[in-house]
């Protein structure tokens, strides 16, 4: 049994505002102490005791940007991604992240986004979803996007709706305000953020509609996220002065430039851009676009490669910015935590303080992930994950290659049944014999 309260001892901690050396307690997902000298007196079970001296203590991140279902697709069926499975989640120190379509609105949908986004919050993450994909009309669950919002738990807003982009509906500047005032009303109607979510490809226009749009209309600026701000330096500008205007900018950290990408503007180089320009920091934010394409094509419109998003590169990019373009600590981490919490409205993530959620990073020094926690439930030690995804090891799928006699068994080191069926089940059959008699394997799906 895992212990139910959970002791950090001597953490240096970036709340984010650094908070200095201190310990935290928390009880499952609450934070419910933090202090210079927290001990117990007495004989209290069931207590895991960490020593944190040396290291240092973050909010888990929050990234707003996520294929978890798999996107892309330019270039044809073999091109369409894979799902993100937890560990590659809890091992970039990633604790919520917010589910998006992309190109592909026809062989994917929102109801396939949003069951797998419930499959990662029952394995142990926090999940959420935008519905609709790049189109307009856009791609719903029960009909209109506000509708979505209102009635659906998961969804907190509307993307990623594509403009300045060749993929996009080329959506004019009324339907573009006719979505806002869906995802504005519904975030009303349900207490939640409301946001438009929007892709931002490399045509001439970049921001363009959006800057018209405000100045026509009444719709807060906040609402809207634009985001892939980094994919060229002309796009960064217009992202400097949307900026500065009030609005919220989001650099993609899985944009940066390679052998094949010579034009974006490397993630932190970018927030340090946008820094000296004069933007406020508490506008900044930054996802990683993780398990989407990227598709590189050339002048004539032809697809020459295919990469694919790595959610790992959201604290990489973090890192950069407080290594190499000498962010304040607490100002580049508050771009990948709090500020996206106050965004999305996440009003118990993004922080360390007590009442919140137990969502924790800790690293060495150089800034290197050793240990997360999320919802409380410690899912990486040591760099390694200690909890996987339920199909993640592809040996214990029956009919892959190695799976041999292992398949349908229960591996107890991944800390949850593989194969097998949740504790809580009720058992039709408790008697062995005739579970046995009246089980048969059934070839479907």
């Amino acid at each position: 049994m895992e212990a139910p309260l959970t002791l950090i001892k001597g953490a240096r901690i970036y709340a984010p505002d650094p908070l200095g050396s201190r310990d935290v307690l928390f009880c499952q997902d609450q934070i419910l102490a933090i202090g210079e000298d927290l001990s117990f007196h007495g004989s209290v079970p069931l207590v895991r005791e960490i020593d944190a001296r040396g290291l240092i203590l973050f909010p888990g991140l929050i990234d707003q940007h996520v294929h978890m279902a798999g996107g892309g697709g330019e270039g044809g069926f073999h091109y369409r991604t894979p799902e993100i499975s937890l560990s590659h989640i809890t091992t970039a120190g990633v604790t919520t992240l917010v589910g998006v379509l992309g190109t592909d609105g026809v062989t994917r949908n929102t109801r396939e986004l949003l069951a797998k986004a419930n499959g990662l919050e029952f394995e142990g993450v926090t999940t959420y979803i935008y519905c609709g994909a790049y189109q307009i009309p856009t791609r719903t669950i029960t009909g209109t996007p506000r509708s979505d919002i209102v009635l659906i738990d998961k969804v907190i807003g509307v993307g990623e709706i594509a403009i300045s982009d060749t993929r996009s509906s080329h959506p004019s500047e009324q339907e573009l305000a006719e979505l806002a005032s869906e995802a504005r009303v519904g975030g009303l109607l349900a207490g939640k953020a409301g946001v438009l979510h929007l892709h931002v490809g490399d045509d001439d226009t970049r921001l363009s509609i959006l800057f018209e749009l405000l100045k026509r209309t009444e719709l807060p600026r906040e609402m809207f996220t634009p985001t892939h701000l980094n994919r060229n330096p002309d796009l960064l500008q217009d992202a400097i002065r949307y900026g500065k205007e009030g609005g919220y900018v989001d650099v993609t950290s899985g944009i940066r430039p390679d052998a094949h990408d010579h034009i974006s503007v490397k993630p932190s180089q970018a927030i340090r851009k946008l820094l000296d320009a004069g933007v406020n920091p508490k506008h900044i934010t930054m996802s990683s676009d993780s398990n989407g394409s990227s598709p590189i094509f050339d002048d004539r419109g032809k697809l020459v490669a295919m990469g694919i998003g790595s959610i790992a590169t959201l604290w990489e990019e973090t890192r950069d910015a407080i290594v190499e373009e000498e962010v304040p600590v607490e100002v580049a981490v508050a771009m990948v935590t709090r500020n996206v919490a106050r965004v999305l409205k996440l009003g118990r993530k993004g922080r360390i303080q007590e009442g919140l959620a137990a969502d924790l990073v800790l690293t060495n020094d150089a800034f290197e992930i050793q240990h997360v926690f999320a919802k409380g439930r410690q899912v990486v030690k040591d760099g390694k994950p200690t909890v996987f995804g339920t199909f993640e090891n592809v040996g214990q799928v029956p009919g892959s290659p190695d799976a041999k006699a292992a398949a349908g068994k229960v591996d107890s080191e991944r800390g949850r049944h593989m194969m097998a069926p949740d504790e809580d089940d009720p058992d039709d059959f408790p008697d062995p014999a005739e579970r046995q008699r009246k089980s048969r394997r059934r070839y479907c799906c």
